[in-house]
C-alpha cells in the first residue's frame, strides 16, 4: 500500500493513499479510492505508548479501511463490522494480540461519536 505522509499539526499526520486499496471482509468488498486522506489509527493519546504510534505499518491498512468505512457508512456495513475489520487487518499485518485488543477496544469504546457524524 503506497501512501504519502504529511505532517499536519500537533494533533497528528495526514496520510494520503497513493493507490486504491481493495478490502475484502466476510464476503464483502469495497475499494478505498486513491487520494483518500485520513490520520491513521486515531487511538486516544493515553494509549499511544502501549498500542502504537498513530502511523505504524502494522496499523496503517486497518486504519485506512476503518476510517473510510466510518466516514462513508457504506450500505450493508455496521459500526461493529468496521471495528472488527480494523482488528482483523491489524492482526494480519503484525500487531500483537495484546496491542490489537487495546486498539480494538479503543475504537469500540470511543469511536461511536465519529460513526454518528
Amino acid at each position: 500500500m503506497l501512501v504519502d505522509i504529511h505532517h499536519e499539526n500537533d494533533n497528528g499526520d495526514i496520510i494520503t493513499l497513493r493507490e486504491e486499496l481493495e478490502v475484502k471482509f466476510r464476503g464483502k468488498i469495497f475499494v478505498v479510492p486513491a487520494g483518500f486522506q485520513c490520520d491513521g489509527a486515531s487511538v486516544p493519546r493515553f494509549l499511544w505508548s502501549t498500542v502504537s504510534p498513530q502511523i505504524d505499518h502494522r496499523t496503517l491498512r486497518g486504519a485506512v479501511a476503518h476510517d473510510y468505512l466510518y466516514r462513508n457508512e457504506l450500505p450493508g456495513w455496521t459500526r461493529k463490522e468496521a471495528d472488527e475489520l480494523f482488528y482483523e487487518l491489524i492482526r494480519a499485518d503484525g500487531l500483537s494480540w495484546w496491542k490489537s485488543q487495546k486498539a480494538y477496544w479503543g475504537v469500540r469504546l470511543f469511536g461511536g461519536s465519529a460513526w454518528q457524524k
